[in-house]
């Protein structure tokens, strides 16, 4: 696998896996049950083949991501969705930053199923595509596995 997904079947994680399996890449997909516990996150990881991306959709106070990094040597994409009424305007107390080696935190606004970038002064609302294609810009991909 090049890469895992974790997250939500219904929403952005669905469209991340997309955008990734249309770059040619091969994507497992899982939900965040999947992940519950550092035993399950060891058996993931093991049925991916350890990949070298990991997408993770998370909220405060991002165990899931913690417990990834402690089991991986693969770069983890947190994704952190803050709700909020209006575009452009979040608490930014509750906005995360890279917690520790190989994470990388990409925040987006979501306002039902809109999506915005935070902090522009002026935010367009995003479909779920194109939000879902901001991530993977934000992902540093190696080159995808040959197929066998």
């Amino acid at each position: 696998m090049d890469a895992l997904v974790i997250g939500p079947l219904s929403g952005l994680a669905t469209a991340v896996a997309g955008g990734l399996r249309r770059q040619g890449r091969s994507v497992l997909q899982a939900i965040p049950a999947d992940v519950d516990g550092v035993e399950r996150v060891e058996w993931l990881l093991d049925e991916a083949g350890h990949p070298p991306l990991i997408v993770v959709f998370d909220g405060p106070p991002y165990t899931i991501a913690h417990e990834l990094l402690a089991c991986t040597h693969g770069d983890v994409v947190l994704v952190a969705e803050q709700r909020t009424a209006v575009a452009g305007i979040a608490p930014s107390a509750a906005l995360p930053w890279p917690i520790g080696r190989g994470l990388k935190v990409v925040t987006l606004g979501r306002a039902g199923r809109r999506w915005f970038t935070l902090g522009a002064r002026r935010s367009h609302s995003l479909s779920a595509e194109r939000a879902a294609a901001l991530i993977v810009r934000a992902c540093r991909l190696p080159a995808p596995a040959r197929a066998a």
